[in-house]
């Protein structure tokens, strides 16, 4: 295995160094830097980044400066440092209170841009609650519940917002053209019987196939899996599944575009399609044994699994929070598959 595993990282060396890039005939070498991955509960950035930054967490607060683009995902996010390239975050509940040099992309529950800040691009906003109380210096397109444009916003482009309800502040200043779509939360249509059945035998086969798949796993892997200790890394896990998301498709299509590792490419891609389908299989593995811990219900593994997946497929049915949920719990799963091959190989 370890003979293998070596033959592998030689070939992927060998691919990046000997990649068409590389035998391009230039007078410099280009150097790509990798960005800065974080993840775990609680993060803190007081130190300025010098590249991209990727990270992940329950709560997060950016206080440095970073020098290149910013993907932040989380529960509670501030960012009052200067961000010099994009900015792309999503979380509960966002504050941005610094500069944005280029362009921002937001999405969350509650998500408020202070009036200390600056946004030098375009402005993509998503949320229930947005609150805008800085200075935008190009356009503004925006969804939510609710919008409130504070007396100090300065908006330098035009404001598109379809929104349930808006409270734009005389004082502010709008240079481009202000159009507010106010809608009706509107309840969804009630489906013919046919669609509903047609529905519910779908979602009944994706449970069977899922729970057959379950029970293989817990009968192949079961006793291993249980032995993973995430009762400290919950946080760490969702933010290593949601860097693995990001990132193994990014290197996938830098190692396609060398003709050579294509076979390589392919593989890469195929363990990640299959990893990103076992993900809430093997999460509801852990919500069993989580559950049966709690209740003090005694259970097998395959019990458990099966409480787990039921429980996972249940709360899938919830509008926006079981979707919500359930991304959370996909996320943990990658992070935990991803966690098991790192084990795995450093044990080789």
């Amino acid at each position: 295995m370890k003979k293998i595993f070596l033959t592998g990282f030689w070939m992927f060396v060998f691919t990046i160094l000997f990649s068409s890039t590389a035998l391009a005939q230039t007078k410099t070498k280009t150097v790509i830097k990798l960005p800065t991955f974080m993840a775990g509960d609680i993060q803190l950035v007081d130190k300025t980044i010098d590249g991209d930054l990727m990270i992940a967490g329950k709560e997060i607060k950016i206080v440095s400066s970073v020098n290149g683009d910013a993907y932040v995902a989380g529960g509670n996010i501030e960012i009052n440092g200067d961000i010099n390239g994009n900015l792309i975050v999503a979380g509960g509940k966002v504050t941005i209170s610094g500069k944005v040099m280029k362009n921002l992309i937001m999405a969350g529950g509650e998500a408020t841009v202070s009036d200390s800040a600056k946004i030098s691009g375009y402005v993509l906003i998503g949320g229930k609650k947005i609150e805008l109380l800085g200075n935008f210096v190009g356009p503004v397109k925006l969804g939510a519940e609710s919008l409130m444009v504070g007396e100090k916003a300065v908006i330098g482009g035009n404001l598109e917002a379809d929104v349930s309800t808006s409270e734009i502040s005389s004082m502010a200043k709008i240079t481009g053209e202000k159009n507010i779509k106010l809608y009706e939360v509107k309840k969804p249509e009630i489906q013919t019987d046919q669609w509903k059945k047609l529905e519910y035998v779908g979602k009944v086969v994706s449970f069977l196939s899922k729970l057959l798949i379950l029970l293989i796993l817990v009968k192949l892997f079961g006793h291993k899996i249980k032995q993973i200790n995430v009762k400290d890394s919950f946080w760490s896990a969702i933010g290593l599944g949601l860097v693995v998301l990001i990132v193994v498709p990014i290197l996938a299509l830098m190692l396609m575009i060398t003709i050579v590792a294509i076979p390589l490419s392919i593989i890469i891609l195929t363990t990640y399609f299959v990893g990103l389908y076992l993900s809430t299989i093997i999460s509801s593995i852990f919500v069993g044994n989580f559950i049966s811990e709690k209740v003090h219900f005694k259970a097998n593994n395959y019990a458990q699994g099966a409480i787990g997946l039921l429980l996972i497929s249940l709360i899938g049915l919830i509008p926006v929070v079981g979707g919500l949920i359930k991304l959370v719990i996909f996320l943990f799963g990658v992070g935990i598959i991803f966690k098991s091959f790192k084990v795995y190989f450093s044990k080789k």
